[in-house]
């Protein structure tokens, strides 16, 4: 057994999660993958296994924002009520789409009964008239404050500015010219026999459990419905890396992988221990490491590297330093204890960087 096979087995074993999926790739090239486990009940873990992303779709949201972007269709700087009408009071009309894309807007994490919203298979018109009402934590572009809603607005009002849906135009805009035939937004019933199965949802066991059923994989949800495989989510990262094929302009993609946030305050939603007025910095999409955030996704990588989690037990780290790509994804939701699950994933991230580099 590697180091790497080994540590996956071990947290198996321990019950850290029941299945894994690790693709690595190094200068371009695809250069190490390792699966372990059941995905989920009789599927073993595979390279034809489809893992829920969870938060990492935001990224793809943002990607298919910034080609509206850079087709002249919106700006970053465009207010937010000027297309959807229904988003003001409370400060609404100062939220912009750039707040959005940096988690500055404000805006609560997700509906304060989100798990009942599952389980009542609430229909998406209603999930975003909510999302319209809630009251802001901030006045826009004064803190950060990672947020679903954030995601979801963004996604909706892509949509509503260029008439077509917002799964098509990620489809379109993004998975389609990156070569991605093995991720989706919703994925068609044909495909339903791959997709690993997430334990500790929300809503878990119903009809409507998070990432695990039907109507929850057919919102298409901007914050977290995409599912794909481990080497197609080191594809898709590959296009924000230096030297490779890019679908955006090289300046969109510094844009997107460097700090936005003019060192606002904040907290960030995965490393925990910075005090409360900690300068949290952010991309257009990507989480970013820099010196100021040490240590985020890996002691081992330099402070370029740029990447996102997922709560459904993923990681996506990219280091143009080295040009590497580590993506890891499990089946085990960070609801049975974010301190442990997060080692988890981090150990297995060090373990890659140094096998490769």
């Amino acid at each position: 057994m590697t180091r790497i096979s080994s540590l996956m087995q071990r947290h198996i074993d321990e019950g850290g999660f029941a299945g894994a999926a690790l693709a690595v790739a190094k200068n371009g090239k695809l250069v190490l993958e390792h699966y372990a486990g059941n995905a989920a009940s009789n599927l073993p873990s595979s390279e034809n296994v489809l893992w829920a992303v969870a938060s990492i779709s935001k990224v793809y949201t943002a990607a298919m924002v910034m080609r509206l972007v850079e087709m002249g269709e919106l700006t970053l700087g465009r207010l937010i009520s000027s297309i959807i009408p229904e988003f003001t009071g409370d400060g609404r009309e100062e939220v912009r789409l750039r707040h959005l894309l940096t988690h500055t807007s404000g805006l609560i994490y997700e509906s304060p009964i989100m798990e009942e919203r599952l389980q009542n298979q609430t229909p998406m018109p209603e999930l975003l008239e909510e999302l319209y009402a809630s009251k802001l934590q901030f006045k826009p572009g004064t803190r950060l404050s990672y947020a679903d809603y954030n995601s979801l607005l963004a996604g909706h009002v892509a949509a509503v500015v260029t008439g077509i849906s917002f799964a098509q135009l990620v489809q379109e805009l993004v998975l389609k010219p990156m070569g991605l035939s093995n991720t989706f937004f919703t994925p068609p019933l044909e495909q339903e026999s791959r997709l690993a199965e997430i334990r500790a949802v929300m809503a878990e066991n119903t009809d409507g459990a998070m990432y695990n059923s039907r109507y929850a994989r057919g919102l298409s949800h901007p914050a977290f419905g995409i599912v794909a495989t481990a080497s197609d989510l080191v594809k898709f990262a590959l296009h924000f890396m230096p030297n490779h094929k890019q679908i955006h302009s090289s300046l969109t993609v510094k844009a997107m992988t460097s700090d936005q946030t003019g060192g606002v305050p904040g907290l960030h939603p995965s490393m925990k221990g910075y005090p409360e007025d900690a300068k949290i910095p952010w991309g257009l999409g990507w989480s970013v490491q820099t010196p100021a955030l040490p240590g985020l996704f890996s002691e081992l990588v330099s402070p370029r590297a740029f990447g996102h989690g997922g709560a459904s037990g993923c990681q996506l780290v990219c280091d143009p330093e080295t040009e590497t790509i580590v993506a890891i994804l499990t089946n085990t939701h960070l609801r049975v204890g974010r301190d442990p699950w997060y080692a988890r994933l981090q150990s297995i991230i060090n373990a890659a960087f140094v096998e490769v580099n």
